[in-house]
């Protein structure tokens, strides 16, 4: 924008000098009845135009743009002294209305209005004065559009003053564009802040703005075209016009006032989801700082039996093999343990980051029921469980990764065996439709509180550890299991009555294709 209108600027002062310079009337006043827009006032024109230009690169040239942008307000004062005192600047003279000529001064409407833009131009540069640099700008801008609007409306008392002081419609041009050029020179700082933000109110606000300019011009013109149409007297025009713009207003206003409603609605729900959000990364992060508690528990427990066996190892004789074999199982399982661990955390990080890669064929539930069984079934004959296998008779193919699918039913019986006090019972059912096969885990365990069941899948999410819970986990298993699930197109779900009652996990897989079920 300060570009083109700088490049408009000069257009119009090097237009206008050709115009004197080749007597082309067309480029000094448009019309021969209209005032003349003057060399003193091209040349006003040119400097600002140069002032602008120079500001307006992604480098500005200071040091040109002030001493342009001076030199513009300078002039313009120099002129208006001059018509005030009657003296000739140099070889300009203050010429009565109706002679100008090339050797005239810049009317006195003129010099005020560049003497103002000149000094916009200079604090501008000086870049803490923005604000004022501004408010002349537009100062500026509106008495040009006035003095537009004199042109318009030929035979009204505003005309009669404004051009009747010599400013050309030339003239009214190029200062319109130099004071939109300043305004946009810094469109996010001072008073063009609050019109050019991309926010919802601060759009409602540009609109009404812009109607405030444009909606009594246009009425304006019409009313004023309609005058000359001869469709009512001058008498009926002013009460048109008057009663045109309330009704006009009253509807953009009402229209602006109902988007502005639905903005604060929306503001409010924002900030709402923000309070929700906020809320929720607090107690992530308190989940992450428990995880971390209990990471460090879990894996520490593990290397005190390490330890202690490692110095019974040093003093036990190699003929007893008993202790010899108990130890080594102790060893075993810790070891054990921490792999899992580790696997657990390796696995969460490559779920995070997308780089575990499924390798789907025909798989047999039955089979990765099985296999999760073999698993768990140390811990579950540790605890004295009650395990019961109720599945299909015939094989119930889906197309997924077998060694995951394994992972993930594992992981469920793991937790049930875990969470579930000795000598209680597990029960892992298989059943299919047409569609999907469910595999549902259930135990009678400690259960989920309703407070904890709809997060229960969420990262390092778990429930407090007490001593009937003295095997915790890290909380990534249930995330680690539903991500898991739904890369293989299925889902996983959580029930549980409550705290004490028990939970069952239920995850549904789509069927594999009757044609490719059965490899081979």
């Amino acid at each position: 924008m300060p570009k083109s209108a700088a490049l408009l600027c000069a257009a119009i002062a090097l237009a206008n000098a050709g115009g004197w310079l080749f007597d082309l009337p067309l480029l000094i006043s448009i019309r021969p009845s209209l005032p003349k827009m003057v060399p003193a006032s091209a040349a006003l024109v040119f400097l600002a135009a140069i002032s602008l230009a120079c500001q307006a690169r992604r480098r500005p040239l200071r040091f040109a743009a002030l001493a342009s942008g001076a030199a513009v307000a300078l002039g313009a004062a120099v002129m208006l002294l001059g018509h005030l005192t009657g003296l000739p600047v140099g070889p300009l003279l203050a010429d009565a209305f109706g002679s100008q000529g090339a050797g005239s001064l810049s009317s006195t409407f003129t010099s005020t209005m560049f003497a103002a833009l000149g000094m916009a131009l200079v604090l501008m540069v000086l870049r803490r004065w923005t604000v004022a640099a501004q408010a002349l700008a537009m100062g500026g801008f509106l008495v040009s559009l006035l003095n537009a609007s004199g042109y318009f409306f030929r035979d009204t008392f505003l005309y009669q003053v404004l051009p009747g002081q010599g400013v050309g419609i030339l003239t009214t041009v190029a200062a319109m564009a130099l004071a939109a050029g300043i305004l946009f020179l810094r469109p996010r700082l001072g008073i063009m802040a609050a019109v050019t933000d991309g926010m919802p109110a601060i759009r409602i606000a540009r609109r009404l703005l812009l109607a405030a300019i444009g909606v009594p011009l246009l009425l304006g013109i019409a009313v004023t075209l309609a005058l000359d149409a001869g469709l009512y007297d001058p008498g009926t025009a002013l009460p048109l016009l008057v009663w045109g713009t309330i009704v006009a207003f009253t509807v953009i206003i009402w229209r602006l006032c109902l988007q502005l409603h639905e903005v604060e609605r929306a503001r409010q729900h924002a900030e709402t989801e923000l309070r929700r959000t906020m809320q929720e990364l607090h107690e992530a992060d308190a989940r992450k700082d428990v995880f971390l508690a209990t990471l460090a528990h879990e894996l520490r427990n593990p290397l005190a039996p390490i330890k202690a066996t490692a110095q019974l190892l040093g003093r036990v004789g190699a003929s007893d093999d008993e202790q010899l074999r108990r130890m080594s199982g102790i060893i075993e399982r810790q070891v054990d343990h921490m792999v899992t661990l580790v696997e657990d955390l390796m696995d969460v990080s490559r779920v995070r980051s997308g780089q575990i890669a499924l390798e789907r064929a025909p798989v047999d539930l039955q089979a990765v029921i099985a296999a999760a069984h073999e698993q768990v079934r140390p811990l579950v004959e540790r605890r004295n469980h009650a395990c019961r296998i109720d599945a299909d008779v015939q094989p119930v193919w889906v197309l997924g990764d077998a060694k995951r699918l394994v992972q993930v039913l594992a992981n469920l019986m793991n937790n049930a065996a875990k969470y579930t006090p000795p000598g209680g019972e597990l029960r892992v059912t298989l059943r299919a439709d047409a569609r999907q096969a469910r595999i549902a885990v259930q135990d009678n365990g400690a259960g989920i509180a309703p407070a904890l069941l709809p997060r229960v899948f969420d990262m390092f999410t778990q429930a407090a550890l007490t001593p009937e819970r003295a095997e915790g986990g890290l909380g990534m298993g249930l995330a680690l299991v539903k991500r898991l699930t739904e890369m293989q197109g299925g889902s996983v779900r959580a029930d549980s009555a409550g705290t004490g009652r028990g939970s069952t996990f239920t995850v549904t897989l789509p069927l594999a294709d009757p044609a490719t079920a059965q490899p081979g």
